[in-house]
C-alpha cells in the first residue's frame, strides 16, 4: 500500500514538472509575439527549459523494488516531434551528459535507451508524420520509447519486472494523453492569439498594416538622422475596373498590389494600406531622389508582376500613379499626406503611371 502511494507521489511529481515545463514554455512564446523576448532567444530558452524538465526527472524516478523509472520519454518526444533534430539533439546532449555525470552501473544503458532512442524516434516520427495522424504517430513513438527501455534483453541492461514495466507504460500513456491535451490547447490558443493579433495590426485583403499600426511603427521608427518621406499610392483606372468585372476583380488587384508592395517593405520603408484601392509608404533617406528611385522601381515592377486575370482572358498588367512629400515631423502626417495627394492627383493628371 505505502509502495503504491509512493509510485503515485513520484508520478504526479513527474506530471507537475511536465506542467510546469508546458506553461514555461506557453509564456515564453507569448513573451516574444509581445516584443518582450528577442525571438532569435526563443529556440534557446525552448531547449533549455526542456533540458532542465529531463534533468529534474532524473531525480524524482518511480522507485520499486530497487528499479528506478521516470518520465523523460514524454518531453523528449514531444520536442522532437514538434521541433524537430534542431531541437531535440540539443536537449539530449545536455540530458545525457547530465546522466552520464551522475554515474551508476547503467548510465550508458539510460543514456542510450531512455535519451537517445526516443529523441531519434521522435526525429523519425516528425519526419514521416502527417497533420491528420499526429497522436497516432506520437503514441507510437511513446510505446516504442518504452518498449526500448524496459523491455530489453538481461543482457543488455538490468531486468525490468513486468509489473513494473506495465506499471511504467500506463504512467507514460496517462501522462501522454494530459501533455497531449494540454499542448494542443496551448498550440491552438497561441495561433488564435496570432490571428487575432494579426488582423488587429493589418488589412485581411493585403496583409499591409492598416493606418493605426502605420502611425504607430512612424512614431515608433528610428530614422537616423535620415529624412521622412510619405507616398500615396493608388491604382489606376480601378473604378473601370470595379464596373466592368465586379468587386472581386477589384479585390484580387488590390490584393495584387498589396502583395507587392509588401514585398518591397524593409527596415525603412513602412506600407499601409490607406484605403480603397490607395495606399500609403513612408520611407527614410537622405535624399528625395532616393525616394522617387525607389517609387519608380515599385511602379515598374506592378506593371511586370501585378496582373490581373478575368474569366479565362490573357492576364493585363495594372499600372500605379504616386504622388510623394516630405514628412517633416510624424505628429504632420496629416499634412503630409495632404501634399502626396496633390502630387498623386498631377500625376493622374498627366496620364497616369508615373510618380510625382
Amino acid at each position: 500500500m505505502n509502495g503504491g502511494i509512493v509510485i503515485l507521489q513520484s508520478f504526479l511529481s513527474n506530471l507537475g514538472i511536465l506542467l510546469l515545463m508546458h506553461l514555461c514554455i506557453n509564456t515564453a512564446y507569448h513573451l516574444t509575439d509581445e516584443k518582450k523576448i528577442r525571438a532569435a532567444w526563443l529556440p534557446v530558452i525552448h531547449i533549455f527549459i526542456v533540458a532542465l524538465t529531463v534533468i529534474s526527472m532524473f531525480h524524482f524516478p518511480f522507485m520499486s523494488g530497487g528499479h528506478r523509472v521516470d518520465l523523460r520519454i514524454i518531453p523528449i518526444v514531444l520536442l522532437g516531434f514538434f521541433h524537430g533534430w534542431k531541437y531535440v539533439l540539443p536537449v539530449a546532449a545536455i540530458a545525457s551528459l547530465y546522466r552520464l555525470g551522475l554515474g551508476g552501473p547503467t548510465a550508458a544503458q539510460g543514456v542510450l535507451f531512455g535519451i537517445l532512442l526516443p529523441a531519434a524516434f521522435s526525429i523519425l516520427a516528425n519526419y514521416l508524420g502527417t497533420k491528420r495522424q499526429i497522436h497516432w504517430y506520437l503514441l507510437g513513438v511513446i510505446v516504442l520509447s518504452w518498449a526500448a527501455s524496459d523491455l530489453l534483453s538481461v543482457k543488455i541492461r538490468l531486468f525490468l519486472p513486468v509489473s513494473i514495466a506495465a506499471a511504467h507504460l500506463g504512467a507514460l500513456l496517462m501522462a501522454f494523453a494530459v501533455m497531449y491535451f494540454f499542448v494542443e490547447m496551448g498550440r491552438r490558443h497561441l495561433e488564435m492569439t496570432r490571428k487575432l493579433q494579426f488582423y488587429a495590426e493589418r488589412d485581411p485583403l493585403t496583409g499591409l498594416y492598416n493606418m493605426r499600426k502605420f502611425e504607430k511603427k512612424l512614431q515608433n521608427h528610428s530614422r537616423t538622422g535620415n529624412r521622412m518621406f510619405i507616398a500615396m499610392i493608388d491604382i489606376d483606372r480601378f473604378k473601370e475596373i470595379n464596373d466592368k468585372f465586379g468587386h472581386q476583380a477589384g479585390d484580387a488587384a488590390i490584393g495584387n498590389v498589396g502583395r507587392l508592395l509588401l514585398s518591397h517593405s524593409g527596415k525603412d520603408i513602412i506600407v499601409a494600406r490607406y484605403g480603397g484601392d490607395e495606399f500609403i509608404l513612408y520611407m527614410a533617406t537622405e535624399r528625395i531622389l532616393t525616394v522617387k528611385q525607389k517609387l519608380e522601381e515599385i511602379r515598374k515592377d506592378a506593371k511586370k508582376q501585378a496582373t490581373l486575370s478575368i474569366d479565362g482572358n490573357p492576364p493585363f498588367p495594372l499600372s500605379l500613379s504616386i504622388g510623394v512629400a516630405e514628412l517633416s515631423e510624424p505628429s504632420r502626417l496629416k499634412e503630409a499626406i495632404e501634399e502626396a495627394d496633390k502630387q498623386l492627383y498631377l500625376a493622374k493628371k498627366l496620364g497616369r503611371d508615373r510618380v510625382c
